[in-house]
């Protein structure tokens, strides 16, 4: 009894130090700007109102016969994660929950552009800084 405790400290250890080594979040290749939302807006409307609905909470588009869309409007309540990465890898990949994979409509571009798009439906507190153009355009 006592090796198995002590084979479970150590593989608990081992897991605590890669977790710690992990890579920070790297940021998506555009920054949350106006014009980044703007661009992900118009690739929004074309991919994503048919189950979010053109304000994200997709309320009217429901038809109850699978997983509800989930409310874009509403972070606390996602269960796949909120970071850019993850509504990236959600949105290209789909999930387990009846989002459908768009890796085959949308380029990885216009993804992350509806990445910033998403995000700019959360709740003021909750977004993004914004980002001003010429910040980025002097880089």
């Amino acid at each position: 009894m006592a090796r198995i405790g002590l084979i479970f400290l150590i593989v608990a250890s081992v897991a605590l130090v890669i977790a710690a080594q992990a890579k920070p979040e790297t940021k998506g290749p555009f920054p949350y700007t106006r014009k980044s939302i703007a661009k992900g807006k118009e690739y929004y409307l074309t991919n994503c109102v048919e189950c979010h609905d053109q304000d994200g909470r997709g309320l009217n588009r429901r038809d109850f016969s699978g997983t509800p869309p989930a409310d874009l409007t509403d972070p606390d309540a996602w269960t796949h994660g909120t970071s850019e990465q993850a509504i990236f890898k959600n949105t290209k990949e789909g999930t387990t929950d009846d989002m459908p994979p768009y890796k085959d409509k949308m380029t990885d571009e216009e993804i992350w552009h509806t990445v910033n798009f998403v995000r700019s439906l959360w709740p003021e507190n909750k977004r993004p800084k914004l980002v001003e153009e010429k910040s980025v355009e002097g880089k």
